[in-house]
């Protein structure tokens, strides 16, 4: 029984040695595998502090979304946009309906010429000038040479120089600008008054009929620019084809005439005047590139 009992023992550690090898071989490829899975992850936490070390960029604020909108306007054309003011066909219209009621003082003006046309047309030359209207400046300065205002004078409304005018006139022509720019709202009451202190409330009434005329004339025929300028690749914002075609029609009505009645003022052939207004009008397209450039 002893014997029996020392085989056993000795059996027993036997087993037991080879049980805890197995463990230990276990154990041992469990830990490479542990140590093989968490190296990726330790690679991945050595990296983690560059990245969080790295700069960071700068957050785009307001005035940066701002200024990025305002470049995309900008380089959406080459040109930067035709800027010049336009009209409406609905606008035309209308503008028409409303000097309806004032037929009789346009006659006054323009036929009977109750208001002297020198002065006249140095207001219209004026208007043309500040609504950047290239034929009409073209055809009301020559208007105003015609009705005996000397080119000198003549540069002083196209400079806006106001010493070349006396008081009364240089008023009337800051008045009628400042409407326009106003749009027919409220002007400087001071320049009101100083205009009020030379005119009486007749004239001052016939002053901005005129501006208004000058303005309608000046904005379809910039509506008839603003259509070659979208054919070059430029349109303006503001405007739409349709009423670009409609006004370039009541252009190309007016034009010839307007050209017609000047070559018979100025006792010149149509083709000579019309050749003129041409080279003006190029002559002023070029000019303002270069000032633009």
């Amino acid at each position: 029984m002893p014997a029996a009992k020392t085989t056993a023992s000795n059996k027993s550690p036997g087993r037991s040695t080879s049980a805890r090898k197995a463990a230990a071989g276990k154990k041992t490829a469990s830990r490479k595998s542990t140590a093989a899975k968490s190296a990726p992850r330790e690679a991945a936490a050595v990296k983690a502090p560059a990245t969080k070390s790295a700069p960071a960029a700068p957050k785009k604020g307001l005035v940066h979304a701002v200024r990025s909108r305002v470049s995309r306007k900008k380089t959406s054309s080459p040109f930067g946009g035709y800027r010049k003011r336009t009209m409406t066909a609905r606008e035309f219209a209308g503008s028409l309906y409303s000097l309806a009621p004032q037929a009789s003082m346009i006659y006054q003006i323009w036929g009977k010429q109750e208001l002297d046309p020198g002065f006249r047309e140095e207001l219209m030359l004026a208007v043309a000038k500040l609504n950047d209207c290239r034929y009409c400046t073209w055809g009301h300065h020559e208007w105003a040479y015609l009705s005996g205002v000397p080119e000198e004078e003549l540069a002083h409304i196209e400079n806006m120089d106001p010493e070349g005018f006396d008081r009364s006139k240089w008023v009337a022509i800051s008045y009628v600008r400042a409407l326009v720019s106003a749009n027919y709202g409220e002007v400087s009451p001071e320049l009101l008054q100083e205009l009020r202190e030379h005119y009486s409330p007749r004239e001052i009434e016939e002053i901005e009929l005129v501006a208004r005329v000058m303005d309608i004339a000046n904005r379809g025929a910039n509506t008839w620019d603003a259509m070659l300028s979208r054919f070059r690749g430029n349109p303006a914002n503001d405007s739409r084809l349709l009423d670009e075609i409609v006004m370039s029609g009541v252009f190309w009505s007016a034009a010839p005439v307007v050209v017609l009645l000047l070559a018979r003022e100025a006792k010149r052939p149509f083709r000579e005047v019309w050749r003129s207004m041409v080279d003006y009008v190029t002559d002023y397209d070029e000019t303002a590139g270069d000032k633009a450039a």
